[in-house]
């Protein structure tokens, strides 16, 4: 399994888990096939060239080796696609990986040579705010189909109650919280409590602090952002 589920966060699904094309392995395939191709010539052409024939069995099992741990790497890396999550993990005794929260994508796109169109793989590459910037990742079997279920989640995120555009909860006063229109930073929070006004209205203030601090908590919003929205409830207060 790519992701085991003790590493899920609460209400979040795996959604795609797949190991790279076996393009990956590369070179050391053609190697070993022709390493015994030359060994078996070599004997049966010479059978008294017993050193020689012992030079290439050694270039073979060198070649075996190189095939061997290229597999064994392909076989323990995954690329993972959850509810929340993009995640690439890879490693046998030494682990590696790269998590990448959804709701942070800002773009994804892939691309495939000729060859990788006839075998079926690519290049998926994600853009994605803040210090990182473009990641991609190479070999990814049907990276179109792999971007539209990016796509599919994404939207999702977008879509979901608790979520806008810029991550923020916007609650309603005195009713559920609704999601606020994608792309619009200019408009503010609904239900801000006002001067004077009754405490159940302050509460919803406070409720929207909170709300606020745990999306910031759980890297749904950036430090400067939460100082933004949060500045922003208190000037309406």
């Amino acid at each position: 399994m790519g992701l085991p589920q003790r590493l899920l966060t609460s209400g979040e699904d795996l959604v795609l888990e797949m190991r790279p094309h076996w393009s990956v392995i590369g070179r050391p395939i053609p190697a070993l096939v022709v390493g015994v191709g030359v060994l078996i010539g070599v004997t049966v052409a010479f059978p008294s060239a017993v050193a020689v024939g012992e030079v290439l069995l050694a270039l073979v099992g060198l070649c075996a080796l190189w095939l061997g741990v290229r597999v064994l790497r392909w076989s323990t890396t995954w690329l993972v696609v959850t509810t929340e999550r993009l995640v690439q993990r890879s490693g046998v005794l030494a682990r590696r990986g790269t998590d990448l929260r959804l709701v942070r994508v800002n773009e994804v796109s892939y691309s495939q040579s000729i060859l990788g169109r006839v075998l079926g793989y690519g290049q998926l590459c994600v853009e994605v705010g803040g210090e990182r910037g473009l990641v991609c990742f190479a070999h990814v079997r049907r990276p179109a189909a792999v971007a539209a279920v990016l796509h599919e989640q994404i939207d999702a995120i977008g879509n979901r109650p608790l979520a806008t555009s810029s991550g923020v909860a916007r609650a309603q006063a005195g009713g559920p919280v609704a999601p606020g229109p994608r792309g619009s930073d200019d408009t503010p929070p609904t239900g801000v409590a006002l001067r004077g006004a009754d405490p159940g209205e302050q509460g919803s203030l406070a409720r929207q602090l909170i709300e606020l601090d745990e999306l910031r908590r759980r890297g749904l919003l950036s430090d400067e952002e939460f100082a933004e929205q949060k500045a922003r409830l208190l000037r309406r207060q």
